[in-house]
């Protein structure tokens, strides 16, 4: 479901850091967007891509593998956007983004985003700001999974979702979990129900519940720390 845009602040933050007028001509003619939790974002796979930028919800780039399944590389939120190879000048889009947390996002053509590239200063330096940062990301994602237990993931992805999402509860099943975490579903179940045992969450048909973060942190690995360190970076 889309709608037209009105002139005004949106939620995003790269948009809301333009000025006023850079802002009002990039989303001119712009729509607005809802997902429901495990809607894939449409248009990325399509020749001419449209830039997505989230205002609410949380997005999963997930990288498509040969046997069927999917392994997250990248998560977004508010403070950023969907359509990275446009800016590279890639020709296709790698990756799916899925909704993890519903949410809206405003959908820009590819056309009015390059245009306003070209033309805004600032807009080229939040883009490259946010580039930076998602290159940081995606190597510490990578140290990551060679480095450090199923349980340590699994507490930074549950860490991470929900710091953007800002909700003591989402939906989540073991299987998008797997997927997301690179791990067996046998290994997430029993994470899950060691962090439920211990009281850090709560877990009931598909939906967690946090209820001790501070324990959630101490479990994590210390690429948490570190991702939200570059995530700081991209909001100062």
């Amino acid at each position: 479901m889309s709608r037209s845009v009105p002139d005004r602040p949106t939620g995003n933050s790269l948009l809301d850091r333009l000025p006023a007028g850079d802002r009002q001509r990039l989303v001119e003619g712009a729509k607005l967007v809802t997902f429901d939790v495990r809607d894939e974002v449409d248009g990325l796979q399509w020749n001419v891509q449209p830039v997505y930028f989230p205002i609410s919800g949380v997005y999963s780039l997930l990288l498509p593998m040969a046997d069927g399944s999917a392994v997250e590389v990248s998560v977004v939120d508010s403070e950023g956007m969907l359509g990275i190879p446009i800016v590279l000048g890639m020709n296709e889009n790698p990756v799916r983004a899925v909704a993890q947390v519903a949410g809206q996002c405003l959908r820009v053509q590819q056309e009015k985003f390059l245009e306003m590239l070209r033309q805004s200063d600032r807009l080229d330096a939040l883009v490259r700001r946010f580039l930076a940062v998602s290159w940081q990301t995606a190597n510490q994602n990578l140290a990551c999974n060679l480095r450090h237990s199923v349980k340590e993931r699994t507490c930074r992805w549950l860490l991470s979702v929900h710091d953007r999402s800002g909700r003591e509860e989402f939906t989540v099943t073991q299987e998008v979990l797997s997927g997301m975490i690179g791990a067996s579903r046998q290994k997430i179940t029993g994470v899950i129900g060691e962090l439920d045992r211990s009281g850090i969450l709560q877990h009931r048909r598909g939906r967690i519940r946090m209820m001790d973060r501070k324990g959630l942190e101490v479990t994590s690995c210390e690429c948490y720390r570190l991702l939200r360190k570059a995530y700081a970076f991209l909001t100062s």
